[in-house]
């Protein structure tokens, strides 16, 4: 429960400037900024290395390790342009693609040295970091694969660990997440999938938004509990209120149905996100070397206990329960940074908009 100094309208206010993350109003010249080395990843299995005698198959096959940091990338490059003509937003451009928020981190990643490469391309599988993300790649790609999504030949991922590495196995692993990709991506290969006169924003909310967000939330929920053992592995206390603090937020960023294409990625991630480990000598907003927004950002997902999500969620779930009202709650990110007062205003319309009209099934 709060105690007298940490209200519930105090704690709303902690959301609407955690979700300052995602604001669409940042002035940045690198929106339509590509991953880390992505013209250099895989762009079909044809491009990673042949050989013979596989595990599951006589005859040749595709080697993909998802522990290199472009093998793992090339997953990500093929299931975006895969999908961006099965999409009708992105017919002039990939960057519409609402797939790419998970290379993109994939990325921030990677530059940060979250993976733990160290001037490599060899990804630890000490990273809790890399260990979540493998559940936001391996897992939609092979999903993919189940869905006949992709049909370029045969291939076989090297297995580490415990880690999953076939589509059976990972469904004996982490089925929800396996069934709810399968389903978004069994969605978009339908010929007549969505059929409508127009997509605007309330069809790609309902028919993209919402399955792509049911299936990445599934492979964090379902995902992370595999890998609690690595949270410890991370440099610094901070690091870990950092990363667990953020797979919270991500659930309510989920429930906003933010569209993550390239652009909107791009914004938020370099405005607010570190681009460095965080040390225990670190103490937000005091981060010389940290932008100030950045420090901002930090101080405040810290701030947040752990217990404090439940009720966060319970707070927020009003605010998203139909298309009028996350509009409204939209409007809270965008206008967060500008005006804390503005953003309450919209919160109370978007709750509003969840008794005037009928929520979500």
């Amino acid at each position: 429960m709060y105690t007298q100094h940490e209200s519930p309208v105090r704690i709303m206010l902690y959301i609407f400037l955690l979700y300052s993350f995602a604001g669409l109003s940042i002035a940045s010249n690198t929106s339509d900024r590509l991953p880390f080395l992505w013209e250099s990843a895989p762009s079909s299995l044809a491009d990673y290395p042949l050989i013979s005698n596989c595990t599951f198959d006589q005859n040749e096959c595709r080697l993909i390790d998802p522990w290199i940091y472009l093998n793992r990338l090339g997953l990500y490059k093929i299931l975006i342009n895969i999908t961006s003509p099965l999409m009708p937003f992105c017919s002039t451009s990939n960057i519409g693609n609402i797939l790419f928020g998970l290379p993109s981190q994939f990325s921030w990643q990677f530059t940060s040295n979250r993976l733990y490469t160290n001037g490599t391309q060899q990804i630890s599988d000490d990273s809790w970091w890399a260990s979540a993300n493998y559940y936001l790649s391996v897992i939609p790609f092979l999903a993919a694969v189940d869905a006949g999504l992709i049909r370029q030949g045969t291939f076989e991922l090297i297995k580490h660990g415990n880690f999953c590495s076939s589509i059976a196995e990972c469904y004996q692993q982490i089925p929800e997440a396996m069934l709810r990709w399968r389903e978004f991506f069994s969605n978009l290969s339908q010929p007549n999938y969505c059929q409508t006169d127009k997509v605007d924003g309330r069809v790609i909310d309902r028919c993209y938004l919402s399955p792509m967000w049911t299936a990445h939330v599934a492979s964090l929920e379902y995902g992370l509990p595999l890998i609690a053992s690595k949270v410890a592995r991370l440099p610094s206390v901070n690091e870990q209120r950092f990363g667990l603090g953020w797979a919270n937020v991500v659930g309510f960023i989920a429930r906003s149905r933010e569209s993550t294409n390239l652009t909107n990625t791009n914004l938020y991630q370099s405005e607010f996100f570190p681009q460095r480990l965080l040390t225990d000598d670190d103490h937000p907003p005091n981060c010389p070397d940290l932008s100030p927004t950045v420090n901002q950002a930090l101080e405040l997902l810290l701030e947040i206990k752990p217990s404090w999500y439940p009720e966060l969620m319970t707070l927020w779930k009003p605010a998203t329960c139909n298309y009028e009202s996350r509009l409204d709650a939209q409007l809270v990110l965008q206008t967060v940074t500008v005006s804390k007062t503005k953003a309450a205003e919209y919160y109370s319309e978007a709750v509003a908009k969840s008794h005037l009209y009928p929520c979500d099934q």
